[in-house]
């Protein structure tokens, strides 16, 4: 053991047992140039290597008064994949290679036109990782446009980022839609000192808890390449947190974000580290069906999940 208390470690494991272990780390919605769509992504990581994505499904959902707030704008069905053995699912709309390029050890899902051929919108949007999604592209969630989902058509949301595009008038009744999991890019943090609200164009974590991240506009490393590399402003961005040590700026579809750890096969709580609140909450689950604790995805907590946490003991720490 790693000197933590069983007392204080039996304390934690509530906290343990929700980790996420699927999450939002990257989006672009907004890319310099015209048009946006093809050059548009998602991406997606897992906290584990090669993980199913078995029932989870990536959507859009449109905040706009003017059209319909709640409407599903588009969904993409990732059961068919698993994230590569960086922990990395990249999701594109084109077959146009952004740069950075996206590491060979990274899946990249392309689908073209996969956010609408008209893009996701420089609008009120909301972008969400659900789990058992059951409805299709047209659905309304907020059937009264209060902000308020009252059709739910997934059994979990595991994340989200949203932002009002601000630029309404008072009565307006643009909507977002975080579902207390989701990172919000509030309205008041992009306004600045003449009154003027800016859209982010790119929201990119830092932390696998999320807690570190930035929205910012972005423009391009090289003037006129409209495939990239890209960068963050720096003047028109919002800081959650803290930025990691050296900084520079880049997006990095498909490659792990500067900050994030490597993925641990073993590392069930998430924190990048193989140990023994690990082995902890494997031993409190075992023989149920705790997910977060079925580290093999086979239905069930048992000594085939145990041992993967102790053949990779001290992975990562």
């Amino acid at each position: 053991m790693r000197g933590l208390g069983l007392v204080a470690l039996a304390a934690g494991l509530t906290a343990f047992a929700s980790a996420q272990r699927i999450i939002i780390s990257e989006g672009m919605v907004n890319p310099p140039g015209s048009p946006d769509a093809g050059r548009e992504f998602v991406e997606i990581q897992s906290c584990r290597p090669n993980q199913s994505l078995q029932g989870i499904w990536l959507i859009g959902i449109d905040g706009e008064n003017l059209f319909n707030p709640g409407n599903i704008h588009w969904a993409i069905d990732l059961s068919n994949f698993s994230t590569g053995s960086n922990g990395l699912l990249l999701v594109r709309d084109g077959t146009l290679v952004l740069l950075d390029a996206p590491a060979p050890e990274t899946t990249v899902v392309v689908i073209q036109d996969a956010f609408t051929p008209a893009s996701m919108g420089n609008d009120s949007y909301t972008v969400a990782l659900v789990r058992g999604f059951t409805g299709q592209v047209g659905d309304d969630i907020d059937t009264n446009d209060d902000g308020v989902v009252d059709n739910p058509l997934w059994t979990e949301v595991l994340d989200a980022f949203a932002w009002l595009d601000g630029d309404d008038v008072p009565d307006a009744r643009d909507q977002i839609y975080t579902f207390g999991v989701g990172t919000e890019v509030t309205v008041a943090s992009r306004t600045q000192s003449n009154g003027n609200v800016w859209e982010p164009d790119v929201i990119i974590f830092f932390s696998f808890d999320q807690a570190n991240w930035i929205a910012a506009d972005a423009g391009r490393v090289v003037a006129g390449q409209d495939q990239g590399p890209f960068q963050t402003s720096t003047s028109n961005l919002v800081i959650n947190g803290s930025l990691p040590s050296g900084y520079n700026r880049r997006l990095t579809p498909g490659n792990l974000n500067q900050g994030m750890r490597a993925p641990q096969n073993g590392d069930v709580n998430c924190d990048g580290c193989v140990d023994d609140a690990d082995l902890l909450q494997v031993l409190f689950a075992f023989g149920g069906s705790d997910a977060n604790s079925d580290v093999n995805s086979d239905g069930v907590v048992d000594d085939a999940d145990l041992l993967i946490v102790l053949f990779n003991f001290g992975s990562g720490c």
